[in-house]
């Protein structure tokens, strides 16, 4: 169909009255309606904003904040190396490796997905071991005492996660950023304190500057969750894990731990840096590109509103 013809069914169709009113709606009119419209549109909730980052956002780097191996460069580049914790070593498979060339208590971990590791460590409880039966068994955590350990049950273990792809995992919305990193396994120092295993900080950061802190309790026990502002006051949120029933104080490393969270996400329109304050020193532990899948809520709704209303994502 011609340009010509169409434009004769348009008069035909559109009467010479309602074209002159719609060419005489002017821009500003036009802006008007819009700023209308976009008032109707719900604010995103920090959740939504999580799963929306997984849908749209494609940056390259992604994939090196997410990779276990690759970030540790990213780290030592931005804020230097004696943020790391020790390497053991970097395998693509534990078949051939001497139990004895790692240390009593060690971590074990895949580099290409959340969750896939295991802890070795004195501290343990007796008599947990890792299942023989690997059917059901995916992205677990373990912690298990290194009396229980068989070691040809971490390497099929091992084995087993080197075949997945954690990108794409059936109940969740897809991770891009973890589909196309090599799977590798970290073996590396087990980060412990004066109490054991020690709390874990997760610095929420937007643009380099914290919007809250997530600080984790027992994870391998009695798990328990309390959010704090970056000066240290509690945040009366419902988290998927009931609050901290002790009240917890700052660590002294707090000041250097924001400031390797700034240093770690400038120029990140938002990312995850998860921290460990280890007797006066600040350790690194991964950057988080999708906290928990966006799957998580922070309750009242408002306030998960608030707390990432500063996120601006144009993707």
């Amino acid at each position: 169909m011609s340009t010509k013809s169409f434009m004769d069914i348009v008069r035909i169709l559109i009467p010479e009255n309602i074209r002159q009113i719609i060419r005489g709606v002017s821009n500003e009119q036009v802006a008007t309606f819009s700023l209308k419209m976009k008032a109707r549109i719900p604010t995103l909730t920090f959740e939504q904003k999580v799963t929306r980052k997984m849908a749209f956002d494609r940056n390259p780097m992604l994939q090196i904040y997410a990779d276990k191996v690759k970030v540790r460069d990213f780290v030592s580049e931005r804020v230097g190396p004696k943020y790391l914790t020790t390497s053991f070593g970097i395998y693509q498979s534990i078949k051939h490796l001497d139990r004895t060339s790692l240390p009593r208590n060690f971590v074990l971990k895949a580099n290409h997905g959340s969750g896939g590791f295991v802890i070795c460590w004195d501290g343990a409880p007796i008599g947990k071991k890792i299942p023989k039966d690997l059917s059901k068994i995916f992205w677990s955590k373990m912690l298990i005492h290194p009396n229980d350990l068989d070691w040809q049950d971490l390497v099929r273990l091992s084995d087993k996660w080197m075949t997945l792809n954690y990108a794409w995992e059936r109940g969740r919305f897809p991770e891009w950023a973890y589909q196309k990193i090599p799977p590798l396994l970290l073996a590396e120092e087990l980060l412990l304190n004066s109490n054991g295993l020690p709390n874990d900080y997760k610095f929420q950061m937007v643009n380099g500057e914290c919007v809250f802190i997530q600080v984790d309790v027992s994870r391998f026990g009695d798990h328990q969750r309390n959010l704090y502002t970056k000066d240290w006051e509690l945040i009366d949120a419902e988290t998927a894990y009931t609050q901290v029933t002790e009240i917890l104080t700052a660590p002294p490393e707090l000041a250097e731990m924001l400031k390797v969270a700034k240093g770690l996400s400038k120029g990140i329109d938002f990312i995850r840096v998860d921290l460990y304050a280890i007797d006066g020193q600040v350790r690194f532990g991964e950057l988080t590109n999708y906290p928990a899948g966006g799957a998580v809520e922070i309750r009242p709704k408002a306030l998960s509103i608030e707390l990432s209303k500063n996120w601006v994502q144009n993707y």
